[in-house]
């Protein structure tokens, strides 16, 4: 039975042409998509019929504790601040194989692991101070795409 570990799970994402990974971070959350109700219902109904109708991408969230000689956590407190939305690739465990991006062609998802994919912005957070801990933000992750999986190729 397979199981995936979520320790080792890298972020990247596609800033100004270029991929970055975005390291050490605490704990990422896509958050859950919904979709608005269209009612169909007959007048002559017993009970309401609805279709489904458009897609409300989620708010989930991505934690770190500050390390400001880490530059990609000061990457990620820059991103908040200019609500830029971006491209983000999340590489399951699997392996360490980093995506690759070219202007022409776009990214190149590595195949030996499982990429999520979606298209966001984060917001701006305040750090949290508390007692006996570290200094750490959490970003309130806005998608505006659904999450994309890339099954990684298994060989036999």
């Amino acid at each position: 039975m397979a199981r995936i570990k979520s320790n080792g799970t890298q972020i990247f994402a596609v800033v100004d042409g270029a991929v970055v990974r975005f390291t050490c971070p605490k704990a990422f959350s896509f958050g859950e998509d919904s979709f608005s109700k269209i009612d169909s219902t007959c007048l002559d109904s017993d009970t309401k019929d609805y279709e489904r109708g458009l897609r409300d991408p989620g708010e989930g969230s991505l934690q770190i504790d500050l390390d400001d000689e880490n530059t990609s956590h000061l990457k990620l407190i820059e991103l908040a601040d200019s609500g830029e939305k971006i491209q983000w690739y999340i590489g399951s465990s699997h392996s360490k194989t980093a995506p690759t991006y070219e202007a022409l062609t776009g990214i190149d998802l590595p195949e030996d692991r499982i990429w999520w994919s979606f298209e966001g912005y984060i917001n701006p957070a305040a750090p949290t101070i508390e007692q006996d801990a570290l200094v750490g933000y959490t970003f309130t992750l806005v998608r505006t795409s659904a999450v994309v999986t890339t099954p990684r190729v298994v060989t036999p």
